[in-house]
């Protein structure tokens, strides 16, 4: 674990802890949708960091504490796989992150871990009509808020 050197890192050190994660949330900019992460699921439980994309921060800040509840409670959410119970009644997809995106997107976790050396999970949502950006009728003009940082599943 990283020894801190400002007020920012200890905060991040000292809720990764004492709560298990510390959840990073990043605003929206020309470059791209708002996103939130967790840093310390990996160190403390052995479970890949998850990040959201393109959802409010508060509600994907929610969700991964939410998600880090049940991680302490022994639920894994894997890779390749639709999970229920994340986000209200829709299913969610796991995929795995590769390690070229983590610099555009999880800089507070490289710093934490020293590189590269952890997983990495996005959580995909649906629309509330249940469709997924990788499906060919997911609404054009939502895209931009819901990047696919990993591949979609071979089926769905």
């Amino acid at each position: 674990m990283r020894t801190p050197k400002d007020k920012q890192e200890k905060k991040a050190v000292d809720d990764i802890r004492k709560y298990g994660l510390h959840v990073i949330n990043v605003a929206e900019d020309t470059q791209g949708p708002e996103f939130a992460y967790s840093i310390g699921l990996f160190e403390n439980y052995a479970h890949p960091e998850i990040i959201i994309v393109g959802l409010k921060q508060q509600l994907a800040h929610t969700l991964l504490n939410n998600m880090a509840y049940d991680i302490k409670s022994g639920s894994t959410f894997a890779s390749g796989q639709f999970h229920e119970n994340v986000l209200d009644d829709f299913l969610c997809y796991f995929g795995d992150v590769p390690k070229s995106k983590y610099k555009d997107y999880v800089g507070w976790a490289s710093w934490f871990y020293e590189g590269d050396r952890f997983p990495l999970l996005q959580c995909v949502y649906p629309t509330i009509t249940g469709k997924f950006p990788w499906e060919p009728d997911f609404p054009e003009e939502t895209l931009w808020f819901c990047p696919l940082l990993t591949e979609p599943p071979k089926e769905h």
